[in-house]
């Protein structure tokens, strides 16, 4: 009975053997041979990785190929998520060699592992020497790590032209999710230069697949390496200014430390030869990504630094703009360059009394004593007889209250209308505010761009030309693509009202008495225009320079010949004729000494 019973278990026990067999035969034929080639992919996935090989970005040049922007070679340090087992223990160790908290490095890598696990967040930037040579030894305990060689944006000028060449910075949410081909690791053009052109400048990345055992290092292994792909990374286009680096320097340096803004533009053709805009910042600090601190500081600062004067700070022009309701004035029959206008010293309308500058009055003027004395009350007289909807049109037609269309962040400003300050105040338009318009005070807000463009336009004979930044594109094939941008159009003044302006601004600076005799040459005869704008009643002497008024001065030069137009703004700098005309004497004096010594150079 005992030995029936055994032979009994036996049998059953030799059964479940042969099924647990069969099964087990059944399990590996499936997963051999149904699921074979995907278990082959997912094995090959695990030892082959892909890394990404940044393209270098394009470098930013002035008009003669001297660099701007470039790059140099940084060392950064990746972590890939799916390949860390311990990551308490990789960030301890990744904080004792870069220097860095333990809780922020673990904190990255959990958020990239949550994020996507299988794309590599970048640890540390720019890494020195030394930590290189420790993590290189170590490489075998720190699972998941990986050095990747990037292109670190340098700016061997330092401040100079930050303003328009701009700054770059971490990708956000939206941009990725506006581009998908950015990098979300990575960094793009945020203001300037480097945003504006960021398509060009950006390249395209490429990548380089690799073996790699467990701990994630390489495997130099003929196996599979003839199912590895690579990628060439195609280098981003070369963007070619059309600044002049001797000229910006000058501009910068003949501003120092004073806030404002000088704008240079070729009247031929609109190229932008020089744009200094003070306070300023340093691009550099972004290059890295700036701190929350510093980032604070800059947002913060009421001189703001980020924001370009020449392009995106809005003044009163003061009488700068008095060729504008002068031009629009002869347009329209209002008065001819003959007629005379009495000035005491004031001109009342209604109940309001409107002062010239000069208390004691001018006498009786004509329209080129007019401008070469800037005699307020002549102007007066002029806008009431013009009324604002006339003049309005030729604001627009001048470009003011509109974007010039020079690529980077503008302000367009205000060229006020009757229909602009009923939409905006809900009010109707005064006679009152017609007569402060006419020297440029009131409602009015340019930029010295826009100024800049209005110099520009008088000087040539009437195009109002759209200032060119960006000349070129140049790809590291060699392609070139020529920026060529039409015109805004033509003033609709007719060619002898602009002579006459072009021939009272002469005498603005050269005729005796004249209030742009600081910005007179001895060998170049400059013509120009100085403004005093008004900010508000000085206050007490403690404060004296922050109430002054803001100094203006725009000018072309030679006169007969007119080759630049510079327009300049001095916060706070007091009279125009004083403080900013000789800042343009020193750029003109400077760009025609340049031109000279580089045609002679020419020459030999």
């Amino acid at each position: 009975m005992h030995m029936q019973d055994f032979k009994g278990k036996l049998v059953i026990s030799t059964i479940i053997l042969c099924v647990a067999f069969a099964a087990l035969v059944s399990r590996l034929w499936f997963l051999q041979v149904i699921k074979g080639d995907e278990f082959e992919s997912f094995s090959v996935g695990n030892r082959v990785r892909i890394e990404r090989v940044p393209a270098p970005r394009g470098r930013v040049l002035d008009r003669y190929g001297r660099e701007l922007v470039v790059n140099r070679p940084s060392f950064d340090i990746s972590v890939l998520p799916k390949d860390v087992e311990d990551i308490q223990a990789l960030s301890d160790n990744l904080s004792l060699i870069l220097d860095l908290e333990s809780p922020k490095v673990r904190e990255k890598i959990l958020q990239a592992t949550r994020k996507n696990r299988f794309k590599a967040v970048t640890i540390a930037q720019d890494i020195n020497r030394d930590q290189l040579a420790v993590i290189e030894a170590r490489r075998s305990s720190l699972p998941g790590l990986m050095i990747e060689v990037n292109n670190l944006r340098q700016y061997p000028h330092g401040v100079l032209g930050a303003s328009f060449l701009g700054y770059i910075g971490k990708v956000s949410e939206d941009e990725l999710n506006a581009n998908p081909e950015l990098n979300w690791n990575g960094l793009v053009g945020k203001s300037g230069v480097e945003k504006t052109w960021e398509d060009s400048l950006r390249g395209e990345d490429g990548f380089v697949q690799k073996v790699t055992d467990a701990l994630g290092r390489e495997v130099h292994s003929d196996l599979f390496r003839k199912d590895l792909i690579n990628k060439n990374s195609v280098p981003g286009k070369d963007v070619l200014l059309s600044i002049d680096l001797d000229l910006q320097t000058a501009a910068e340096d003949a501003l120092g430390e004073e806030f404002g803004a000088i704008v240079v533009i070729d009247v031929r053709n609109g190229d932008v030869l020089a744009m200094a805009s003070r306070p300023t910042f340093d691009p550099a600090d972004f290059v890295k990504g700036i701190d929350a601190k510093k980032w604070a500081e800059l947002l913060n600062d009421k001189n703001y630094p980020l924001v370009s004067r020449a392009t995106q700070g809005l003044y009163a022009p003061g009488s700068v703009f008095k060729m504008v309701p002068l031009a629009a004035a002869m347009k329209e029959g209002v008065i001819d360059p003959d007629m005379r206008f009495n000035c005491p010293g004031s001109y009342r309308l209604g109940t309001h009394t409107y002062r010239c500058w000069k208390r004691g009055g001018h006498g009786s003027m004509n329209m080129r004593q007019a401008l070469v004395h800037s005699c307020d009350v002549y102007f007066y007289k002029l806008a009431e007889k013009l009324g604002i909807d006339k003049f309005s049109k030729y604001m627009t037609a001048f470009g003011f209250g509109q974007p010039t269309g020079i690529g980077i962040e503008e302000r367009v400003g205000v060229a006020p209308s009757r229909e602009w300050k009923l939409e905006r105040f809900k009010k109707p338009w005064y006679k009152g505010e017609t007569i402060v318009s006419a020297i440029g005070q009131g409602y009015v807000s340019v930029t010295p761009l826009q100024v800049a463009m209005m110099t520009a336009a008088i000087a040539n004979g009437g195009t109002l030309l759209t200032p060119r930044l960006v000349i070129k594109e140049v790809a590291f094939s060699g392609e070139t693509t020529v920026n060529i941008i039409p015109p805004h159009g033509h003033i609709p003044v007719e060619d002898s009202t602009l002579a006459l302006i072009r021939e009272a601004m002469t005498g603005v600076v050269n005729d005796p008495g004249g209030t742009g005799k600081g910005a007179r040459l001895k060998d170049i005869e400059v013509a120009g225009k100085t403004g005093t704008a008004q900010v508000i009643s000085l206050g007490s002497q403690t404060d004296a320079k922050k109430h002054m008024d803001h100094a203006w001065f725009t000018s072309f030069a030679p006169a007969d010949k007119p080759e630049i137009a510079v327009s300049v703004v001095v916060e706070h700098g007091g009279k125009g004729g004083a403080v900013a005309a000789p800042l343009a004497k020193k750029i003109i004096e400077y760009y025609f000494d340049l031109k000279k010594e580089r045609d002679a150079d020419d020459n030999v």
